[in-house]
């Protein structure tokens, strides 16, 4: 009879062995943390599994995924399954004891007597294999599910007896720090190092401790999980967690690379491909985010996250009112209150690119309303309305963005001054009110002057401020101005010949005008403006030399008689 049962449990080893060995992608995956993957594998192979050993385990797993995923309903379900196909299975026998024990601890009903019988049941399921040291740690599990994290250490302590050598306890430890406080990553993560220590090929240890280090220590994470490629080539759960590592760090085209190798092993759900649709979605691969998302969308026609990503690749891969449309009518149709920051992103993009720049305006300041870290969004706000020919809104959200970023802008410096120029020069404005506007134009670009002095912008358009301000150049007010536009751009004549012709012009015009002046001064004698005359001929004559053809200038020589 001993040597019967003897046999009889080295066969039970030897069958589980054998089952574990099919199983282990689907156990490297729940034992990551990857839960839903791993799910997704077990459902398929509870269609494929033909022994009763395998069925058992895939069933215990999958009670042991629903566990996580907080469906304990679930889990139930498939313990008890794994009871109906193989009745003598120790692990269906911990989970179905293992959800008694969350459910009487829950209520307040653990008693000493079922506290009794729940021990018993599982020292009897470690009992039939004592050298397995998966049953202790199941147990363990068991209690640190319930909260009692005392026994959870007590059976923890008993796994290292049955092999010190295991890395397996260190990684429960690890993860029952984390169920005490998500904060302690530091004391997970030197937990998920012994295990690694102790057990160098544990995939499931380099995974977790790899997602403890992501936020705090990227190249950590990245070394662990390029490790894994190494100990264990078969295992694509790792290029999911590269994806979200890359994704962070902001290189999306790693990101994609690494999350399409996790998708390529099959073991995703519909959740993991509106990720990878996201991915795609982020590194501009539009074409290739709605063959991701039509099939979610078959599956889940209601699914908002899928109907915003098909909304936004349709809005980038469409051209004129049929991009603005796309993205629009998800605006129009989903809830109001589901609506997030990007989503008014997306409409006021393309409503920028289609030049409806005041209903873009309206949505990009929707996006800042819904997300108060988007401020630099107040500078674009601003190009919208100067764009849409409205310089005094251009104004306030250009002023607005500055007072974001506490700090001169030259660039932004520039947009204002440019659009008070604008006010000082409509027809509409009041005289009053354009003379207002040319003055803070010109003193906005003197900022710019004395934050860029090696540029010419802030000259040439202090210059052309100031021209505006004294149209008939009797105070010479842009003069100086123009001479330095000349000063800086003169051997780049061949590069700023607009810039340089304009300049030229005002100086010609500006000693015309002196040498009309003092022409009448004298009794209409021109003699006593010989010198200005001359001055204005030279610049004139600088214009023919950059354009031979300009009229302006020709005219201008030909109507100065001195010599």
């Amino acid at each position: 009879m001993k040597t019967l049962k003897i046999m009889s449990c080295a066969c039970f080893v030897l069958a589980s062995l054998t089952c574990m060995a099919g199983n282990r992608t689907g156990i490297n995956l729940y034992e990551s943390g990857m839960y839903r993957a791993a799910k997704v594998f077990f459902l398929k192979q509870w269609n494929t599994s033909v022994s009763p050993e395998e069925k058992a385990e895939t069933c215990y797993y999958l009670g042991e995924i629903y566990v996580k995923l907080n469906q304990p309903d679930s889990a139930y379900i498939y313990y008890k399954k794994g009871l109906e196909t193989l009745p003598a299975d120790p692990f269906n026998k911990i989970g179905t004891s293992k959800l008694s024990l969350k459910e009487f601890s829950s209520k307040g009903g653990l008693t000493k007597e079922t506290k009794k019988t729940i021990e018993e049941a599982f020292n009897s399921a470690i009992k039939t294999n004592k050298k397995d040291i998966r049953l202790p740690l199941a147990v363990a599990e068991a209690y640190a599910y319930a909260g009692d994290y005392n026994n959870a250490a007590k059976y923890i302590a008993q796994a290292k007896k049955v092999d010190s050598k295991s890395g397996r306890p260190y990684m429960l430890e690890g993860d029952i720090v984390l169920y005490k406080n998500q904060e302690n990553r530091g004391e997970a993560g030197t937990k998920y190092d012994h295990a690694i220590h102790f057990s160098p090929n544990l995939t499931g240890a380099y995974v977790k401790g790899a997602r403890i280090y992501m936020p705090i220590n990227p190249a950590v994470s990245e070394e662990k999980l390029t490790a894994i490629q190494n100990i264990d080539p078969d295992f694509s759960g790792h290029y999911h967690l590269l994806g979200e590592l890359y994704e962070k760090k902001g290189n999306s085209k790693l990101a994609v690379a690494n999350y399409a190798k996790f998708i390529d092993s099959g073991n995703y759900d519909e959740e993991h491909l509106l990720r990878y649709a996201g991915l795609l979605y982020f590194d501009k691969q539009y074409d290739k985010v709605l063959p991701v998302v039509t099939p979610v969308l078959k599956k889940f026609p209601a699914n908002l996250v899928a109907k915003r990503l098909q909304a936004y690749a349709l809005s980038k891969t469409r051209s004129g009112q049929q991009s603005v449309d796309a993205i629009k009518r998800f605006m129009q149709t989903a809830p109001k209150d589901k609506l997030i920051p990007l989503d008014y992103l997306c409409y006021a993009e393309q409503l920028e690119a289609n030049k409806q720049y005041a209903e873009a305006a309206a949505n990009y300041a929707k996006v800042i309303q819904l997300d108060d870290t988007k401020k630099d969004l107040l500078k674009e706000i601003g190009n919208m309305y100067e764009k849409n020919h409205q310089p005094d809104s251009a104004i306030f959200y250009y002023m607005r963005y500055l007072d974001f970023i506490g700090k001169p802008d030259p660039t932004v410096y520039f947009s204002i001054g440019r659009n008070y120029y604008y006010l000082g020069t409509d027809s509409l404005v009041t005289p009053e009110n354009k003379l207002a506007a040319l003055h803070s134009a010109d003193s906005t670009f003197t900022k710019i002057a004395e934050l860029a002095p090696t540029s010419f912008l802030g000259y040439f358009w202090l210059a052309r401020t100031n021209s505006m301000i004294d149209p008939e150049a009797s105070q010479g007010l842009a003069k100086p101005h123009y001479e330095k536009v000349i000063e800086i751009l003169l051997d780049q004549a061949d590069r700023y010949k607009k810039e340089l012709i304009e300049s030229y012009k005002y100086l010609g015009y500006y000693y015309y005008m002196q040498a009309d002046v003092i022409t009448k001064k004298h009794k209409n004698n021109p003699d006593f403006a010989k010198e200005e005359f001359l001055m204005s001929k030279s610049f004139f004559s600088k214009v023919l030399e950059l354009n031979p053809e300009d009229t302006v200038a020709k005219d201008a020589i030909e109507g100065i008689k001195i010599k």
